[in-house]
């Protein structure tokens, strides 16, 4: 079966051990990550994947570690796991994936059509090319290092849109754990 890798985002920077991504009100992104995480690798395992969480290191070496893991497995998938930010809270999912990857085109796909089935608070998704060129390079570099394995950089939904903010609750942060896990489960037709 695949090895799926699941990267908790954020904390585990050195020099920056504290930086843990988007707060509003109480509620911190890297803490609700954690959370949906966990119910995605209990799913994921269910299902027969082997699975390994990260959450140290920068980027590069997060990357390189990963790239390490899948040197031989066969298939594989990268999440780089966050929550969503801006200005005004968006009212979506977004799913971004490597703008040279249809593989990742279809990964986000997959994951963003079980949040529309099983997520009623999630009524708009978006699978977004991401580019170092464009809005979309931070996201863009949460997954640039990645080779193997098809990745995708998964938000699933606006720490700071006030509908949005019972997403929080932790039956809904297991509901979106399942949906990842289902969403992979269907890429690698399910």
């Amino acid at each position: 079966m695949a090895l799926i890798i699941l990267d908790r985002q954020h904390l585990g920077k050195p020099g920056r051990w504290n930086d843990a991504g988007a707060q509003n009100d109480f509620v911190v992104e890297a803490y609700l990550t954690s959370q949906y995480i966990f119910w995605a690798e209990w799913a994921l395992r269910d299902m027969g994947f082997d699975v390994v969480v990260l959450s140290d290191g920068t980027y590069t070496e997060r990357h390189t570690r990963v790239n390490q893991y899948v040197q031989n497995v066969g298939q594989s998938v990268y999440v780089a796991c966050h929550i969503n930010a801006g200005a005004g809270g968006g009212d979506y999912c977004s799913t971004f994936y490597d703008h040279r990857s249809a593989a990742g085109k279809h990964l986000a796909d997959q994951i963003n059509g079980q949040l529309l089935i099983d997520v009623p608070e999630i009524e708009d998704v978006k699978s977004i090319a991401a580019s170092p060129n464009d809005w979309t390079k931070n996201a863009y570099y949460t997954i640039k290092g990645v080779g193997k394995p098809v990745a995708v950089c998964f938000e699933p939904f606006f720490i700071d849109n006030d509908e949005h903010k019972i997403l929080c609750q932790p039956d809904n942060l297991r509901l979106i754990g399942e949906c990842l896990a289902e969403g992979i489960k269907q890429y690698f037709g399910g």
